[in-house]
């Protein structure tokens, strides 16, 4: 009887299953379409931008604590050396007196460290949360400070007429902007010639587009979530219970914008744009990328020739 039964049911389960297949095929085609069109280079989904914006504005407004976040001890006591010895790998010396300006401040961790090694700040973000932010971890140290509150595709407009900084940082910022092609160009002019860039960027070898897809489709499904409570259950579940690292998942899982990127496009970015000496400071498939703005003084040379660290700094939080 059961083998008469599936002879039946077998035509039935077939076309079943080709229906689901087909339904998921359709679905999975409709994320990707969206998906690239939120990432567009040039100009994201306006309502992705302003939503990403957002995440970020909560997030410094209320989830500032975190791993390498100025209220891990560790990370604070440690910054001006993580920035100098492993980032940048640029001797402490050169950054007395240097003009820094820190494309995209977040809540200050960056302007903290730079700041310690004697750097004057220049803060900027979108966000006047993360400003207030960073002016509140800055308020102690004695060096010259500005605070902006700009999208960086706007930088120039909102920096004093010709000027130019000694460096250029921006750390996991270019990723979220609603134009890279435009925001990249702002922060690459306001360099002087023989300062640095160095940026931080999502690599696309850490994920192809598939896994990408799939991170994607976990974003659409956190923000559709209906109160924080949900999406802090969410965040927990996916950090395998340890709410130390609700703040780094909240920056995963929140902008639905955040672009990934190949070395070779951002070295032939920068080169196109009269940088040389391009490099990857840190041996990971994230980016980080350190380049020189036109001609540097030969005598300057040993203090970019550092070795980069055998451990990222970050492997203490990988453990």
């Amino acid at each position: 009887m059961k083998k008469i039964l599936r002879q039946l049911l077998s035509p039935i389960l077939k076309s079943y299953d080709l229906r689901i297949e087909r339904n998921k095929q359709d679905i999975d085609s409709l994320y990707k379409l969206l998906y690239n069109q939120i990432h567009d280079m040039d100009n994201a989904m306006p309502i992705a931008a302003a939503q990403t914006v957002g995440a970020f504005s909560f997030q410094w407004s209320n989830l500032r604590e975190g791993e390498a976040m100025l209220s891990d001890k560790w990370f604070k006591e440690n910054v001006a050396d993580i920035i100098a010895d492993h980032e940048l790998l640029l001797n402490k010396e050169w950054f007395k007196g240097k003009d820094v300006i820190d494309c995209g401040c977040g809540g200050g961790r960056w302007s903290y460290g730079l700041a310690k090694l004697g750097a004057n700040i220049t803060a900027v973000d979108v966000n006047q949360s993360a400003i207030t932010a960073t002016k509140d971890e800055l308020k102690n140290i004695n060096v010259r400070k500005e605070f902006i509150v700009t999208p960086l595709e706007d930088l120039s407009s909102h920096l004093p007429a010709g000027k130019k900084y000694d460096l250029a940082w921006s750390w996991g910022v270019l990723p979220f902007v609603s134009s890279f092609t435009r925001s990249f160009q702002q922060v690459m002019d306001c360099v002087k010639d023989g300062g640095f860039i160095y940026v931080n960027l999502y690599g696309r070898e850490t994920l192809n587009y598939e896994q990408d897809i799939d991170l994607f489709k976990n974003r659409v499904r956190y923000n559709t979530l209906p109160s924080w409570e949900e999406k802090e259950k969410f965040l927990i579940e996916k950090a395998g219970g340890n709410k130390e690292k609700v703040h780094q998942n909240h920056d995963m899982f929140s902008p639905l914008l955040n672009r990934r990127f190949e070395y070779s496009f951002i070295k032939k970015t920068l080169e196109d744009n009269g940088f040389t000496d391009v490099v990857r400071t840190v041996n990971n498939t994230e980016l980080y990328v350190r380049a020189v703005k036109k001609a540097i003084n030969p005598a300057d040379k040993p203090m970019i020739g550092y070795t980069p660290q055998k451990e990222w700094w970050f492997a203490k939080y990988q453990k």
